[in-house]
Formats: structure tokens, C-alpha cells, sequence
């Protein structure tokens, strides 16, 4: 064999190897992030973390916070390099990422409302509130359409995007969906989605034209939770669980993931186009007092939860493409004595 052959093929061993220790460490240098304070209503820091080492990678400062944890999902959404942040007080704020890097802040205008909850779309930016849903067009920061909720008594937990709806669930029982014109702007009144069962609804997460939405606490059993899908204003499946307080969701691709602090586990799930077409329960169970709002992204799940009475990101890879299992890269400490939402951001580029 040729020196010149000889080293082509030494070269392509080197870059399968490489390759393989990519595929085998998705998370390397990648950042999770969460939005922590003091306490509800004192001013807020975007704390981002590099989930292999725990070190701190970004601290950015935004308006006072809201709500405390566990009262909302979707503090964080991202789309491309948008990043909306909400949870803020008479406002929300829309990030450019550019090289895993939180920059060009700006503030979306809501009339003197407090931001609970957001989502991204392709032509623009949905603020969830505690009676409104709004509508910002890509680079405007004025309200370009609104609706207002079904129940509208504050308990707005969070809002998501799926097959031309805005979806928004109340924790008093309601998942309503708001119709979207071809713009992005909202287009008439809200409508209930039908058949889901009676309970409490926090997070939710759409799939392409599927909506998941967790319920806990079903009023014939406090302990017995369920996970409805639905498209349009029609549930098309029901999946029962075992685990308890099923409450926050989360997706990536085909895998939705949800998180269940009454019993301490992580359910996931591979998806299809009539929903779930597998379904573990106890994907993991993380160590803790509970487990909240989630992220996902890449094979990686960060999860927001609280052990030994403090704020941490727990962070898990998934065992493989076509597995629900997922093992444990490691818990972070948040650093402050409260927060909210959870972020993955790719690694911080040189």
C-alpha cells in the first residue's frame, strides 16, 4: 500500500472517532440554563451552567421576576437563535443567540402586564399573561393582535405552538386553543379543547399538529394522573400513567418527556403522527424534593428541581435514539434560593 493510501485511511479512522465520541457525548460543553432570584417579584438573572463541569458560562440580568417556581411553565422557548424570556414583570424579553451566547435584548411591550409565559413561531413571538394572549410579529415590539383567555382567573400556566393553534392551559382545568391566521396573527376568539379530563394542567408542548397536555390531580383521585393528546379542539389519545402529579412537558423531535414531582420520575415517550407510540413511565428518577419545568434538545433533558431545599438543573442523556431510557450526566447547583424555567444552549463558541 501507497503512503498517500495509508495515511487516507489512518485519517478516516481519526475522524470516525471523533465522530463517535460526539454521538456518544451530545452534551459536551453544551449549557443549561435557568431564570433564578431571590425570591418572586425581586429582579432575575438568566444563570447558564456547562452541564458536564457546573461552571458557570453566562450570568445575564433581566426585570423583576413573577412568579416562583412551579407556578408556570415555558419560562424559556426558543426558535432558531430567538430565545424568549418570560416570567417578567410588565414585560417579556427576546434574545438573539449567537454562539451559545445570550445577546441583543429586547423588550416586548405588553401594556403594563406580567409575562408568565411564552413560545416562538416562524413569524413571530406568543406572550401568555394572566388574562391575555399576545402577539408579536418578528421585529416589532408592540402587540399586533390579543385575545383574551377562556377563564382569565390568573392561573395561567403556559402557551405552546402546534398545527396552527395557540394553545394555552389554565391550572384551573382548561386547555383552550387559539386560532392562527396565515401571519401569525390571532384570528378570532378562543375555543376549549374537548374530552380532557377534569384536573390541574401546568406545562404542555406541542408536536408538529399534536398538543400534549399533562393533568395532575384528577378530582376522582389526587394521586392518579393522565396524558391527554389532542388535535385541534379533538383529544386523539389518552395515555394512563402510574405516576403521580404528572404536570410539565417538554419536546425534541419525535421524544416528548414530562416531568411528575409527586413521584419523583421523568416520563418519556416516542412520538408519531397519532401520538404516543411508546410510553415509559419512570424514564428516570432523579433524587429530590421535586422536578419541574424541562428543556430538550439534542438527546439532553435539563430539568429544574429542588434538593436539599435549593434550586438545581438536573441534566440526563438518553440511552439511545430508540430508547425512552435516559441516564444521568449530572445536578447543578442553580445558585440562587429561587428560580424558575429551564434552557439548553448549545456550547459557547471562541
Amino acid at each position: 500500500m501507497s503512503l498517500r493510501g495509508l495515511s487516507a485511511i489512518l485519517l478516516l479512522l481519526f475522524v470516525t472517532a471523533l465522530s463517535g465520541t460526539a454521538l456518544a457525548h451530545p452534551g459536551a460543553g453544551a449549557q443549561v440554563c435557568a431564570l433564578g432570584a431571590d425570591a418572586a417579584g425581586q429582579p432575575g438573572t438568566i444563570v447558564c451552567k456547562n452541564v458536564r463541569t457546573g461552571a458557570t458560562t453566562q450570568s445575564v440580568a433581566v426585570g423583576k421576576t413573577v412568579v416562583g417556581a412551579g407556578a408556570t411553565g415555558g419560562t424559556f422557548s426558543r426558535r432558531g437563535d430567538a430565545v424568549l424570556v418570560t416570567n417578567i414583570a410588565a414585560g417579556a424579553l427576546l434574545f438573539e443567540e449567537i454562539g451559545g451566547r445570550l445577546v441583543h435584548p429586547v423588550t416586548l411591550r405588553t401594556g403594563g402586564e406580567d409575562s408568565l409565559s411564552g413560545a416562538v413561531g416562524a413569524r413571530g413571538a406568543y406572550v401568555l399573561t394572566p388574562t391575555r394572549l399576545l402577539y408579536f410579529p418578528r421585529g416589532r415590539t408592540a402587540v399586533a393582535s390579543s385575545a383574551n383567555l377562556l377563564v382569565g382567573d390568573g392561573s395561567a400556566a403556559q402557551v405552546t405552538l402546534a398545527g396552527g393553534h395557540a394553545y394555552v392551559s389554565e391550572k384551573s382545568g382548561s386547555l383552550e386553543a387559539f386560532a392562527l391566521r396565515w401571519d401569525g396573527n390571532l384570528e378570532g376568539s378562543v375555543a376549549p379543547v374537548a374530552d380532557i379530563p377534569a384536573g390541574t394542567i401546568v406545562g404542555i408542548t406541542g408536536v408538529d399538529d399534536l398538543i400534549v397536555s399533562p393533568v395532575a390531580h384528577l378530582t376522582t383521585d389526587a394521586n392518579q394522573s393522565t396524558v391527554p393528546v389532542s388535535n385541534g379542539l379533538t383529544e386523539v389519545q389518552e395515555v394512563a400513567t402510574k405516576e403521580v402529579a404528572a404536570c410539565w412537558a417538554a419536546s425534541d423531535d419525535d421524544e416528548v418527556c414530562i416531568t411528575n414531582p409527586g413521584s419523583m420520575t421523568i416520563s418519556c415517550g416516542h412520538f408519531g403522527p397519532g401520538g404516543f407510540e411508546t410510553y415509559t413511565s419512570a424514564a428516570a428518577s432523579p433524587t429530590g424534593e421535586s422536578v419541574l419545568d424541562l428543556d430538550m434538545r439534542h438527546g439532553l433533558v435539563g430539568i429544574l428541581g429542588m434538593h436539599g431545599g435549593a434550586p438545581v438543573m438536573m441534566v440526563y442523556e438518553r440511552f439511545g435514539e430508540h430508547s425512552d431510557f435516559m441516564s444521568s450526566v449530572g445536578e447543578i447547583a442553580v445558585g440562587t434560593t429561587a428560580a424558575t424555567g429551564a434552557l439548553l444552549l448549545p456550547p459557547l463558541s471562541r
